[in-house]
């Protein structure tokens, strides 16, 4: 990275209007940055008192999926218009409506839920319409919303260098359900579509239970995949990468999957084949500042890779704060990236 971070903390006694309130007043020259979260994230405090190396300040304005409505041309010209929030942050403008021109957009809520109601890619497609540039880049963001897509690129890294490298696990895809056929010994994992934390998918121990289940995937139109169930796990893995600043867990539960129910997670250290895993995904979609890597460690010591996640991860509630700085300064560097042409 080129950049260089400066904070300039505001000195004196704090005024009783808001942050957000006292800078619709100053008339500096500021970066707009859009942040897609989850209403209870604090980037305003995050942000707050930090310039890029020109003296431009940073406006945060943080919203929702589907509170934006994205208006955007080919000539980079993007409006976004933002619904006021029901359940706003205190000493911020996010109780009113509010329109913004990014210069900047940093992802972290992701744009598909469960349901089709909860699909706002056209709000991503306006964005990158106009090519506004993110962390993580919204091609990325968008290439990262199906499964097998990905699957696909991580296949490609086990192929080139290897599945003792880049442990992928082997994955059966189906795209209608009268393919579902023949498939790995059981145990067997399935899942259906791209669904996320455990929603979509089940383990089935027996032909007879897996046929009851196809007959329920005949009633939805979307696609499966099949692969084995690792039964000798011992503990689940998770790396994660923040630009240059990189983390390892484990997390051990007594449900299978892993983020269902209690389970204990705690940091551990980074082992050399973690940075070739992240490294290596990360290159991926014309490469990722974000993202983390998803794995099962067994008893006897084997790694399976499982998935990966984009910029829309989340992080360790002790080690937020400090992430969300490292993503801060990333931001920054971007920036700098911006002024330096």
């Amino acid at each position: 990275f080129v950049g260089i971070i400066m904070a300039r903390k505001k000195k004196g006694k704090k005024s009783k209007t808001s942050k957000h309130q006292s800078e619709q007043v100053d008339n500096t020259p500021k970066w707009q940055l859009l942040i897609v979260d989850s209403d209870n994230k604090d980037w305003y405090s995050i942000f707050n008192g930090y310039t890029t190396s020109d003296g431009k300040k940073i406006q945060v304005t943080k919203c929702r999926w589907e509170s934006m409505i994205v208006s955007s041309d080919t000539n980079g010209n993007c409006n976004v218009s933002i619904r006021p929030n029901k359940d706003p942050l205190p000493d911020t403008n996010e109780n009113q409506f509010r329109t913004i021109r990014p210069d900047f957009v940093l992802v972290r809520k992701l744009v598909q839920g469960l349901t089709p109601s909860e699909d706002y890619t056209h709000a991503l497609l306006g964005l990158l319409y106009a090519n506004v540039p993110s962390v993580n880049s919204l091609f990325s963001v968008y290439c990262n919303l199906n499964r097998p897509v990905v699957m696909s690129a991580l296949n490609d890294i086990k192929n080139r260098i290897g599945f003792d490298n880049f442990p992928l696990i082997t994955q059966h895809y189906y795209s209608h359900h009268s393919g579902m056929l023949f498939t790995p010994e059981y145990p067997i994992v399935v899942k259906v579509g791209s669904a996320e934390a455990g929603y979509g998918k089940m383990k089935f121990d027996a032909t007879n239970q897996f046929n009851d289940f196809r007959g329920c995937i005949a009633m939805y139109d979307d696609f499966a995949t099949i692969e084995s169930f690792v039964e000798n796990r011992a503990y689940d893995l998770r790396i994660q990468k923040i630009g240059d600043k990189y983390r390892s867990y484990k997390r051990t539960s007594s449900n299978w999957k892993g983020n269902v129910g209690s389970s204990i997670v705690e940091e551990i250290e980074m082992e050399d084949i973690f940075m070739v895993w992240i490294d290596e995904a990360s290159s991926l979609f014309g490469g990722m500042d974000i993202l983390t890597v998803d794995a099962i460690r067994t008893e006897d010591g084997r790694d399976f890779i499982l998935e990966i996640n984009d910029c829309a991860s989340g992080f360790l509630p002790n080690r937020e704060e400090e992430d969300m700085g490292h993503v801060r300064d990333l931001i920054i560097n971007r920036l700098e990236d911006l002024i330096a042409g």
